[in-house]
């Protein structure tokens, strides 16, 4: 009882708490999901080629989704001042010009990506033959994930409003959803061998990606806060220059993040091969799993460091900055300790298609996981508090480092690990930095 009462409080550390334990059962059945969803898709595709195009298509349209000037980011610091005052009036115009704003956006994307596919072949920029997948299914693949990814780009601002609600355990659902609707749709086709058919895995996926974000949106301004749902009367230019003030900021940082994070796929299947792909996507979501704890965390705590800079909570900041980094010691084990029964777990998990560990290969995606842990974690502190200076410099640094250095040590060794070492490499200036910058910073305002 003292548990659940402590869950009903909401305190900064309870807001976290709350959230957290609620995300960890939701997450834990969309990883249970993904367990399955892998396998499915080896094979859904008869091809590796294939499925390493579709993993690649994946990564590279959801770079459209850091285009949006940082309203998302924006309206999530900017929503946190306003619900603390119970301002609705104030909320709702922060809401009605970032949706409009953001449709503006949307609309002019996809009509320059629709018009620029008129002259462009696919099949080039994603290096891969027409024997293999003819241009005509490659760009109807295309347009049908653009138009998913250009109503995702829209709809996903329910998920900053969330997270300034302190309601951070949300998306992980609206994941969880969209994730169990993909793998009935793999296994169904598989059983009725109705597979091989990468349009209709597209027009699934643009159903399964945006029917959660419409639930969601519904949920939010009809039952929970139906005083802020957005309205074009509502449309304040100001506003939306404010956000954008913040926003430009969050979007440099997108930017180059998407650059770090979203790039992978797209570079090992043009400096390698798509077949590389698969493997690396293999290797990624066992050495990922530990960073789901962090992403839990840091998924609740943005918004929490922004409620706790607004009461000017200094201690629980810094409080909660040491257990972040104790977490991070936890990651750093439960990353190594993994790579002893890969083999057994790659034979469980793939089955006939498993694939030989390499255990060199798996150090290294150990190291990356926790780099990218430690990074995570970080930048939820730099958001929160809207210290983006050190971010931006270091971040850059290693956007600008990370493609050169990809081509060159994979040009060296020719494998895709190359591109891993590549990506831990240019992350970490950031890493030292960040920690530095909050060490000073928590022990100096925590007094």
């Amino acid at each position: 009882m003292r548990i659940i009462d402590k869950l009903k409080k909401k305190d900064n550390t309870s807001l976290v708490i709350r959230n957290t334990l609620i995300s960890i059962v939701v997450k834990g059945g969309s990883l249970f999901i993904a367990l399955f969803t892998t396998p499915a898709y080896m094979h859904f595709f008869d091809n590796n080629e294939i499925l390493g195009v579709w993993f690649t298509l994946l990564s590279v349209l959801a770079w459209i989704l850091n285009c949006d000037m940082g309203i998302g980011n924006g309206l999530r610091n900017n929503l946190v001042y306003a619900i603390n005052d119970k301002d609705w009036d104030k909320a709702k115009k922060y809401i009605s010009s970032s949706y409009i704003f953001l449709t503006i956006v949307g609309s002019l994307i996809f009509l320059m990506v629709r018009f620029a596919g008129d002259f462009v072949s696919w099949n080039r920029v994603f290096n891969i033959s027409t024997s293999v997948i003819s241009s005509e299914i490659m760009a109807a693949a295309v347009q049908i994930l653009l138009a998913s990814i250009i109503l995702q780009f829209i709809l996903r601002l329910v998920t900053s409003v969330l997270y300034a609600l302190q309601e951070a355990f949300v998306p992980g659902l609206m994941n969880l959803l969209t994730n169990s609707i993909m793998l009935i749709y793999v296994v169904t086709s598989n059983i009725l061998g109705n597979n091989n058919n990468i349009t209709n895995l597209a027009t699934v996926y643009l159903f399964a990606v945006n029917l959660p974000l419409v639930i969601a949106t519904f949920f939010v301004f009809v039952k929970k806060i139906p005083k802020a749902a957005p309205s074009i009367s509502y449309f304040k230019m100001s506003y939306a220059i404010e956000i954008l003030k913040i926003g430009a900021a969050f979007l440099w940082l997108q930017l180059i993040a998407m650059i770090i994070d979203n790039t992978n796929s797209y570079l090992i299947a043009v400096f390698v091969n798509n077949s590389a792909v698969v493997e690396y996507q293999i290797y990624s979501k066992i050495f990922n799993l530990p960073m789901t704890a962090v992403m839990l965390l840091t998924t609740s705590l943005w918004s929490t460091i922004t409620k706790a800079k607004a009461e000017n909570d200094w201690v629980w900041i810094k409080n909660c900055y040491k257990k972040s980094m104790k977490l991070i010691i936890v990651i750093a084990v439960m990353e190594f300790i993994a790579i002893c029964p890969l083999q057994l777990f790659f034979d469980l998990w793939l089955g006939e298609k498993s694939i030989i560990v390499n255990y060199i290969y798996a150090a290294v995606f150990a190291v990356s996981g926790i780099v990218m842990s430690l990074r995570t974690v970080l930048a939820s502190y730099s958001n929160g508090l809207c210290e983006l200076r050190v971010q931006s410099i270091y971040m850059t640094l290693g956007a600008v480092m990370y493609i050169p250095l990809a081509y060159l040590l994979s040009y060296m060794v020719n494998s895709y690990i190359a591109i891993v070492v590549a990506n831990i490499i240019s992350m970490m200036p950031y890493c030292i930095a960040q920690m530095i910058w909050c060490n000073k910073k928590f022990i100096r305002l925590a007094h």
